[in-house]
């Protein structure tokens, strides 16, 4: 059976408070249902960036709170159960599951925990090596038992507004590669990435803004029949090409764009996505700037 199911295992790293808001924060798919769980089970042994997932947990309590560190501890004496104890939330280590607060806030906590607030804990799937299985089934007791990282720790409301976060250092870093790696949307289409301003000297926030915000209308149609018409002559799916723009700022005008580097694999693609870049990216001009020359990085995706 390729996929076994039954509890949640988690691999936990130390929980340190989050400085972004919730809103702010990657959003999880919510899992709701066994069969959610088992869903994401399978989809996990197919290759690709990893998921973020949360499941909530109507039932715990807090055990200590640890004034030293500040941390106000769940109780993890018995395993956490969801849906109706059908899957089971299991730290195989044994550490500790926290709120980061100090003492009035977690008396706070604490009260409002005995109200009816939930526990949301959100996580990666993870494998046991070598069998790579992220699931796991315990026939006899009938409960699904599921490997996971831990991502991040949330207290929510009644309401469903969220009272007290925790993240975890292996969530900010999954954050920072999907931002890194993604491209929005479906199909043909590119993006532009952060550029860089060769030689000393800061780029202007008005170059910075304009160059986030050009990836939309004309130069993003014109990105995607790049895209398109490479993968048609066998281009890799999902690629980066680097441009050296040279620009006017005097006028925001890019006078020379050239491919810099390249994981296309087709030549004509990437020099597709220059002209593109050329005849569409107009700057906000800057007076005195003079000429410019900027790194460009351009993230392309084909499907």
């Amino acid at each position: 059976m390729r996929c076994l199911l039954v509890g949640v295992w988690l691999l936990l790293a130390p929980l340190v408070s989050s400085s972004a808001s919730a809103q702010d924060a990657p959003q999880p798919t919510v899992l709701s249902a066994l069969g959610a769980i088992q869903h994401a089970c399978r989809d996990s042994e197919d290759a690709g960036p990893r998921r973020l997932y949360a499941v909530d947990v109507p039932r715990f309590s807090f055990v200590r709170y640890d004034a030293a560190a500040g941390k106000l501890e769940i109780d993890m004496r018995r395993n956490l159960r969801i849906f109706g104890g059908a899957a089971e939330l299991f730290p195989s280590d044994l550490e500790a599951i926290a709120f980061t607060a100090g003492a009035d806030r977690a008396t706070e906590l604490r009260r409002v925990a005995s109200e009816g607030a939930k526990l949301r804990l959100g996580f990666f799937l993870s494998f046991d090596e070598p069998s790579r299985h992220a699931c796991l089934i315990r026939p006899a007791a009938g409960v699904t038992t599921v490997r996971i990282d831990l991502a991040f720790v949330e207290l929510l409301s009644t309401d469903g507004s969220v009272l007290a976060r925790d993240d975890t250092d292996r969530l900010r870093s999954w954050a920072d590669d999907a931002e890194q790696d993604g491209v929005p949307g479906q199909g043909p289409r590119g993006v532009l990435g952060s550029a860089s301003l060769s030689g000393n000297g800061q780029l202007p926030e008005a170059w910075q803004t304009g160059i986030a915000n050009a990836s939309v209308g004309p130069l993003a149609r014109d990105l995607s029949r790049c895209m398109a018409a490479a993968v048609t002559r066998g281009a890799d799916n999902a690629a980066d090409v680097v441009l050296r723009l040279t620009l006017d700022g005097e006028t925001g005008q890019v006078e020379e764009s050239e491919v810099e580097l390249s994981s296309l694999g087709d030549d004509e693609g990437a020099a597709c996505v220059a002209r593109v870049v050329k005849a569409r990216l107009r700057l906000h001009p800057s007076r005195g700037a003079g000429r410019v020359t900027l790194s460009v990085p351009v993230r392309l995706r084909g499907e």
